[in-house]
């Protein structure tokens, strides 16, 4: 279907490539576009209250038609459109500007600021339009951020072709009292083959109870910012001064897997140092072939490990483990990375649950999150000495990191097993998507942190 809608009209904008002329096919695809998602700065305090219950969402409908309550958070120009509805005049509309036009050339959506309520519900409905196949080089998504652009949750992600408005909902009761950017996009690589639009309309984010004081949240190190695409972000207004509220009854913990953990311990303030930059390696034949399945994603000897942002992004178990699971993800899939966090080195904490020993060589560790102890996922450190891993530049790395797991629990046994003590870790790596196949504590979604870069013993060695 042909859009009818044109760039002054929805606010598209950005460069794209232009493509070949003459009917020519469309330049090849191969390098990811880095995310370019901007929260405004926002004074202290400017986060409205509401009665019980109600929507917290300032405009939830859009239809002021403008940018008072929500702000533009991406590299291109998002718009607040009459082109199609839910309810109402207007919905914010991101993405290409019609199916003939390509996609965008970064990232294009709408975000507010929020405090998450006691009981926090989020729902929206979305119309969305795509001729992608994955989510590789663009998708639509909605996600809560931090003040600084980081993702704490990734909610939904997807390269969806509507039929009609269809309604989204979220339980985000975790995040209670955690002021967030609330954010609905589009993200593209400039490709003038394909084309991805998202609208979102009657958005409401309400609660059991009051909504509780704000409560910090950790702050990853600053990342580079990437030079913008396109039209600039303009500056969003203030909103109202809050008001203090109670401080809401903390949320019972879920079933804990069979094994004891501890209290959550907070993550200190402050964010952690970039991962260094690889090593020469061993040269391209070094090493014993060890594994096979996405291996030279695994072991950062992809052809695009290089794109990695190695400025390291704090996030829970309880965020990854309910990433989407890219649409285009398969066996075969071992030299491509699927944006946005297998381009997005990352430290975890978690409490170890078990580990051995894996055919291929890698340290097998399971982790659940101090705070959710049911949720767990499967962190790696590869060895040294397989292929991939030697070549990758990191080699030193993952001895380094199996040498602490060692130093802390012992050999490796050869079959699964619990520590014996509680141990909580603070792990940096690199997230990848595997493929379910019964793996002993893996994440519903198949995501793990392999490679494991570093690691930091919290408590319990």
């Amino acid at each position: 279907m042909v859009l009818a809608c044109i760039l002054a009209a929805c606010g598209g904008g950005g460069s794209r490539n232009t493509g070949n002329a003459g009917g020519s096919l469309p330049p090849a695809r191969g390098t990811q576009t880095a995310r370019q998602i901007h929260v405004p700065a926002a004074p202290a305090g400017t986060q409205k209250r509401h009665p019980l219950a109600t929507n917290v969402l300032s405009d939830p409908g859009f239809e002021s038609g403008g940018f008072a309550s929500w702000a533009q958070c991406g590299s291109v120009n998002a718009a607040m459109s009459t082109t199609r509805a839910h309810t109402g005049t207007y919905s914010a509309r991101a993405g290409s500007a019609g199916s003939t036009s390509g996609e965008i050339n970064g990232d294009a959506g709408v975000c507010q600021q929020v405090t998450i309520p006691v009981g926090g519900t989020l729902s929206f409905w979305y119309y969305g339009f795509s001729s992608e196949t994955s989510t590789t080089y663009a998708y639509q998504e909605a996600e809560l951020m931090d003040s600084t652009g980081v993702t704490v949750r990734m909610l939904w992600q997807a390269v969806d072709e509507s039929t009609g408005w269809t309604q989204k909902t979220f339980d985000v009761s975790a995040y209670a009292g955690q002021t967030l950017w609330l954010y609905f996009g589009v993200h593209g690589d400039g490709y003038t083959g394909t084309y991805t639009i998202l609208y979102v309309d009657d958005v409401s984010l309400s609660g059991s109870g009051a909504t509780p004081t704000p409560t910090a949240t950790p702050t990853p190190a600053a990342t580079a910012t990437p030079t913008p695409v396109g039209t600039a972000t303009p500056t969003p207004k203030p909103t109202a001064t809050p008001v203090a509220t109670p401080t809401p009854t903390a949320k019972p913990t879920a079933t804990p897997v069979p094994t004891a953990t501890p209290s959550p311990t907070p993550t200190p303030a402050g964010g952690p140092t970039p991962i260094p930059t690889p090593g020469a390696g061993g040269g391209t034949s070094c090493g014993t072939s060890c594994g096979v399945e996405r291996w030279h994603v695994k072991t950062m000897s992809d052809p695009y490990a290089s794109q990695v942002n190695r400025n390291v992004q704090i996030v829970t178990v309880d965020t990854l483990i309910h990433a989407a699971v890219p649409s285009g993800l398969s066996s075969s899939s071992d030299n491509v990375r699927f944006a946005p966090w297998e381009l997005q080195a990352v430290r975890v904490r978690g409490t170890i649950v078990g580990w051995k020993t894996e055919a291929d060589n890698d340290y097998h560790i399971v982790i659940s999150d101090p705070a959710k102890p049911s949720e767990t996922m499967i962190i790696e450190p590869p060895s040294s000495a397989c292929s991939g891993a030697c070549t990758s530049g990191y080699g030193s790395l993952y001895q380094s990191a199996r040498n602490a797991f060692v130093t802390c629990l012992g050999s490796p046994p050869s079959s699964f097993t619990a520590p014996g003590k509680t141990v909580v870790v603070d792990v940096t790596g690199v997230p990848m998507f595997d493929l379910l196949h019964g793996q002993t504590g893996v994440a519903p979604n198949g995501i793990e942190i392999h490679p494991v870069l570093s690691v930091a013993f919290v408590s319990g060695c």
